[in-house]
């Protein structure tokens, strides 16, 4: 790996750290927006289908600006600002507690719009600069990623405990902020059009059409992750109630979400390696089919140990979609089309998915189903999409 390649993967990794440091926070804020705020849980699991939705949708039209205007750093470091001030709206709301739901709202739409920009972004800057070999590249960004969807629940629990929730929230907001200048700084210099990818399909870009059978296999391999997000991100974003309501412990809620979501780190670069290797349909196989069987033992006993322990492996092979599902995309689409099939995969797929199972479990809630029932209704998704692995189609790697 030359100099300039390395720069691009530590400070893509360093936005990537900041960006999912904000994917479990609604989740750790819904403990204590409902539990000691007595905000209505149902209109929280409103807000995180809204800003779901939102990601989803606008994620293919910042990928579709950043192709026809080769703007990739800007948007990345706006995406970033507006999580941090996202958080920074969060917290105060714990301020100005009589405008608390609107002050919920405002923050929870300005997150969706935050967390529609880094991953097309950051797999697209990585693809042109790694190529082939992407994947690899795509695993070690996705592990500081999963570091900080790991760390910022603890890190923010540590604040909270420190100076209070809101004082905490907006700490947290300006190491953000910060970060996302680091990252535009560091990343100032990379362009599409410095990279013989680009020059290679620059000529015939504008006649070149998609083969059907990508468009084949774009539906098929976007169903399946839809139905799979449905399972992990509607569990997921409930995780700290439900580990609340069994452990009766905002503090164990901070513990559990940090150590759990440990197996990510590790679990990326090693399935980006097993994608660049044994190609993406073996890893898409591997990845949903094993998070399904592990997510049924977590619900089997409730102990906090076992919990952990389970939710660790499960997020080694769950929280992978970054370098399994893009990576794959890379070894499938001709490069012209690799940030386009990106988005629409990770955004409407991926993120609308996990937007639709929010609000299954929100529905659930809302007539009285608890939360532990509802994690096993949301496993019936889980094991749809492993039933439909084999719709996906072989020999698509070039």
């Amino acid at each position: 790996m030359n100099r300039s390649n390395a720069r691009v993967l530590i400070f893509t990794s360093i936005g990537h750290f900041l960006n999912d440091g904000t994917l479990l926070l609604f989740s750790l804020l819904i403990v204590y927006y409902s539990e000691f705020y007595h905000v209505n849980l149902t209109f929280l699991g409103s807000m995180a289908v809204v800003y779901g939705v939102i990601s989803g949708l606008i994620s293919p039209l910042i990928s579709g600006f950043a192709d026809k205007h080769d703007v990739d750093v800007p948007l990345m470091t706006l995406g970033l600002l507006l999580a941090g001030i996202s958080v920074f709206l969060f917290g105060l709301a714990f301020l100005l507690t009589p405008y608390i739901y609107i002050m919920i709202a405002v923050a929870a739409i300005l997150l969706g719009f935050a967390q529609s920009f880094y991953h097309p972004l950051g797999s697209s800057i990585l693809a042109y600069t790694f190529g082939k070999n992407s994947p690899t590249a795509l695993g070690i960004n996705g592990s500081l990623g999963s570091m900080g969807r790991s760390f910022t629940p603890m890190i923010i629990t540590a604040f909270v405990l420190a100076v209070g929730e809101s004082t905490g929230m907006f700490l947290t907001a300006v190491y953000m902020i910060a970060g996302a200048f680091v990252v535009y700084f560091g990343l100032s210099t990379f362009k599409r059009m410095h990279y013989e990818i680009k020059t290679q399909n620059l000529k015939k870009s504008e006649k070149e059409k998609l083969d059907p059978k990508y468009v084949k296999f774009l539906f098929i391999l976007g169903t399946i992750v839809f139905v799979r997000s449905m399972f992990m991100f509607g569990t997921t974003t409930f995780l700290g109630e439900y580990v609340y309501k069994i452990y009766d412990s905002k503090t164990l809620v901070g513990i559990f979400l940090t150590v759990a979501f440990l197996g990510a780190i590790v679990g990326q670069p090693f399935l980006g390696y097993l994608t660049t290797k044994m190609g993406g349909r073996f890893t898409v196989f591997l990845t949903t089919i094993a998070s399904t069987a592990v997510f049924l033992l977590f619900l089997l006993w409730n102990n906090f140990i076992f919990s952990v322990s389970m939710y660790l492996i499960e997020t080694f092979f769950a929280m992978s979609g970054f370098p399994v599902l893009l990576g794959y995309l890379t070894q499938v689409f001709p490069p012209k089309y690799t940030a386009t099939a990106s988005a629409y995969i990770w955004g409407l797929s991926n993120i609308i998915g996990g937007a639709v199972g929010v609000g299954v479990i929100t529905l659930l809630l809302g007539v009285g189903v608890n939360i532990y029932l509802s994690f096993w209704f949301m496993l019936i998704f889980g094991v749809v999409s492993a039933l439909m692995l084999p719709l996906i189609p072989t020999k698509m790697e070039e």
